[in-house]
């Protein structure tokens, strides 16, 4: 019997719930294991670059990779567990030149396609969003790079699903 494709993934030390990794070395992490595919936000264009780097960090403080269904649960995860707010998200979302060039790409019909098979998921991200302490903020201050993943998620009660 196949594996699934995510089961076929390698984990990495940031996924653990209890990871020592700083913030900051786990999104090095994030990016050394997604060379082909994450640009670093200091090679975007300047108004793309806090919308990734917000993004990649969502990535990283909740323990997904990236594959699509990730990808998927990333975005959930920023709208039910950010402070960023559904509006504002949105907004960067369809304003954004890059943003918009990957939804391009990957097609709105995949998209609710994987969104649909994420359901699940999905509302298990509501349920801990409902169960964290305060919001992770969408910007992070400078203080949180250098704080251990598990001293963040234990104080914003961030679970990795």
């Amino acid at each position: 019997m196949q594996q699934p494709a995510q089961a076929l993934r390698r984990r990495l030390r940031y996924q653990a719930q209890d990871s020592a990794q700083t913030l900051a070395e786990a999104l090095d992490e994030y990016y050394a294991a997604n060379l082909d595919r994450v640009t670093r936000p200091a090679d975007l264009p300047a108004d793309s670059a806090a919308l990734f780097r917000s993004h990649d960090i969502c990535h990283v403080i909740f323990g997904l990779d990236t594959s699509l269904a990730d990808e998927t649960l990333a975005d959930a995860r920023t709208l039910f567990s950010c402070d960023v707010g559904m509006r504002r998200y949105a907004r960067y979302l369809r304003e954004d030149e890059q943003a918009k060039a990957l939804f391009r790409q990957m097609g709105w019909a995949r998209g609710v396609a994987i969104t649909i098979a994420c359901l699940p998921r999905i509302l298990r991200a509501a349920v801990e969003a409902v169960r964290m302490r305060k919001p992770w903020p969408w910007t992070p201050p400078d203080d949180c790079a250098g704080r251990p993943l598990s001293e963040l998620r234990r104080d914003y009660g961030i679970r990795v699903i």
